[in-house]
């Protein structure tokens, strides 16, 4: 929020730990006034007030978000959450249900969709530079579960807890990313998926490593594997979109670049900053070419969107030029980690809700 330069942090409810949560918002420069010792208090008084906080964000626990969100909500306080949205599809109906009752702004904060090559890759699958999409995988790694799950900070050991996490451990973690940016990219909702979902470090409760196999509309297969149980990788992020002219290449661990490699042709590697970028692309840009960037750019860049569509009013969700992650985004999220718990428990394919 503050390399966007939109938004002013007002208020807050910053740990059920009452002192902490004062100690947080004076370092913060909140007023006492507006410093809150829950959520449940915060709504209720920023609602009363002439001046009141005009989005409120929810950056907590997955289980602990559904009832800021509906209380933001029944206030007609727009939000801005963290992914996955909640822990259920009944919970993201009802919120969707709440939310677009009076047409209110709810965004979900899927960081990659805000980085250039990511937008620019999009730009060009839709203007037909890869010809028609014949197959998309993505992968997500991660390494923080490798070791010994015991020695796991705060963090990570409620995202091993169904009762926190959800239904799914590193899928709704960061599987949803990675489903997400396909249907990004290719403007084609997933129809069916057959998924195995796999524990490999001794331990720890949930699903660490996941293989999906998917169907797009269409009729286009993908593939998607995350597991945060991968030595070596980082944040590996990265996707490999395949068309009948060329394939289409990214990794969040070198994101200035965006690789084409094209049928019978020569490889183009198109870079962020560059001339020939795509308008969405470049419209994404923060930074000169040359000095890179990436997480926290991204991040602002997806905030800079949330506050051009904020200031919109009813017509938020048509105010800018790439379309946002917003509530029904957030519900498709959801429902991949309950299809992937059924499908992975019939060990048979199973029919994505169109939603």
């Amino acid at each position: 929020m503050r390399i966007a330069n939109r938004f002013d942090l007002v208020a807050g409810a910053f740990s059920s730990d009452p002192a902490v949560a004062m100690e947080a918002g004076e370092a913060l420069d909140i007023a006492p006034d507006r410093i809150y010792p829950s959520f449940t208090d915060m709504v209720a008084k920023e609602a009363g007030r002439s001046d009141r906080i005009d989005v409120g964000i929810v950056v907590t626990p997955n289980h602990l978000h559904f009832e800021p969100c509906r209380l933001l909500l029944e206030a007609g306080i727009p939000v801005i959450c963290d992914k996955p949205l909640v822990n259920s599809t009944d919970e993201a109906r009802e919120l969707v249900r709440i939310a677009e009752k009076s047409n209110t702004f709810f965004a979900l904060t899927y960081t990659y969709l805000g980085y250039p090559m990511v937008r620019d890759a999009r730009a060009r699958i839709a203007a037909g530079e890869l010809g028609e999409i014949r197959f998309m995988y993505v992968e997500y790694l991660c390494e923080w579960l490798a070791n010994d799950p015991s020695k796991l900070g705060k963090g990570g050991v409620w995202r091993g807890d169904p009762l926190k996490a959800g239904p799914t451990g590193a899928l709704g973690d960061i599987g949803t990313h990675a489903f997400n940016i396909l249907e990004f990219l290719s403007g084609k909702k997933c129809t069916a998926l057959n998924a195995k979902l796999t524990t490999v470090v001794p331990g720890w409760g949930m699903d660490d490593t996941d293989v999906l196999q998917l169907e797009f509309e269409g009729g286009i297969d993908g593939l998607l594997w995350s597991s945060i149980a991968a030595p070596g990788h980082r944040n590996g992020l990265r996707f490999k979109i395949v068309g009948t002219k060329a394939t289409a290449e990214w990794c969040q661990e070198a994101p200035e670049t965006l690789l084409f490699s094209r049928l019978g042709l020569a490889d183009l590697v198109y870079r962020r900053g560059g001339g020939d970028m795509t308008e969405d692309g470049r419209d994404s840009v923060n930074l000169p070419a040359g000095n890179p960037e990436s997480y926290l750019e991204a991040l602002a860049t997806l905030y800079a969107d949330f506050a051009q569509a904020l200031e919109a009013g009813p017509d938020w969700r048509n105010a800018t030029a790439v379309p946002l992650p917003d509530i029904r985004q957030g519900l498709r999220g959801v429902a991949l980690s309950e299809v992937a718990v059924q499908s992975n428990k019939q060990r048979a394919w199973v029919a994505f809700p169109d939603e």
